[in-house]
């Protein structure tokens, strides 16, 4: 979709104006169209990996919705909190301000919260305690292994003892972290698989299960996208969500892509254009008034 020179506004939000973002809105002015959230991934400040969450907000307001890209606080230029609210609920609660900024503001009163890795989590999050919230994209967010997922791993390291050798090796690593490193309600936490001293914790398979029921039943949209470098420790097939919630499978608010060979970071521009125009077309049917997404999974190369 060709770029059409959307408005970009430097914003101050929050309690004490303590939060900094970049708003984009499309140039003719769009009503009634839900606002896109972009959330930090990790660390990385409101640009995001490559500046990858830059192009995303041109394009999608390019395409008519508006998208405010900011960082929380202590990261980029939003000043640290000072008081001692947990992590994940800060988050969540400056989640809730820049969608209550964007409706006291007059650009949108829906909205669709994106990310990528840890902004993953956080959209579900999002998507899960507020209403407002109409659909979501997940970039390798919540991922579980299965049972196809350890056989393909099984077959694909069959050809290669050095493979054999770092694949039996994984237990004992993970026997040595599980006592200092466990994911929430037991579920175990996880090393990424570059060795990276960075542990991701994910719910237990049913806790997430249940909220995505129940997310579902607000008729939200989701979008979720997996990477075949980037989660390789996790996930490695394209059916592999289906796999790990059944009852989910052909649900018409659900749709997939994996990328296989796209890394976590989306590194190549090649890989960055395949993101956002998968991004680009899921909008274009799941999020236009009176349509409603098909049901069917986009598998990207």
């Amino acid at each position: 979709m060709k770029l059409r020179g959307p408005r970009e506004t430097a914003v101050s939000f929050g309690a004490s104006k303590s939060l900094s973002g970049i708003l984009t809105e499309p140039a003719g002015g769009v009503e009634g169209r839900p606002a896109v959230l972009l959330l930090n991934a990790g660390l990385l400040h409101r640009v995001g990996p490559n500046r990858l969450y830059v192009t995303l907000a041109r394009r999608l307001a390019a395409a008519g919705l508006p998208v405010l890209r900011f960082d929380y606080s202590g990261l980029g230029e939003s000043e640290p909190r000072r008081d001692e609210v947990p992590l994940e609920q800060s988050m969540i609660a400056e989640g809730v301000e820049a969608m209550d900024f964007l409706a006291a503001s007059g650009v949108a009163e829906r909205f669709v919260p994106m990310g990528l890795c840890a902004g993953a989590e956080n959209a579900h999050r999002l998507a899960r305690d507020d209403a407002r919230v109409v659909g979501a994209v997940l970039i390798d967010g919540y991922a579980y292994r299965t049972r196809g997922y350890h056989l393909r791993e099984l077959a694909r390291h069959a050809s290669s003892a050095r493979s054999w050798r770092r694949l039996l090796a994984r237990p004992l690593a993970r026997l040595r972290d599980s006592g200092a490193r466990r994911g929430s309600a037991g579920a175990p936490a996880e090393r990424n698989p570059g060795g990276v001293d960075f542990v991701r914790e994910f719910p237990p398979r049913e806790t997430c299960l249940a909220e995505l029921e129940r997310i579902l039943e607000r008729e939200v949209e989701l979008f979720f996208v997996f990477t075949g470098g980037g989660m390789a420790e996790f996930y490695n097939h394209p059916r592999q969500f289906i796999e790990t919630f059944p009852t989910l499978r052909g649900h018409p608010r659900i749709r997939l892509a994996f990328m296989s060979l796209a890394d976590h970071t989306f590194t190549l521009r090649s890989q960055r254009e395949a993101l956002v125009g998968a991004i680009d077309a899921w909008v274009e049917t799941a999020l236009r008034a009176g349509e409603v997404a098909e049901a069917r999974s986009v598998v990207a190369p």
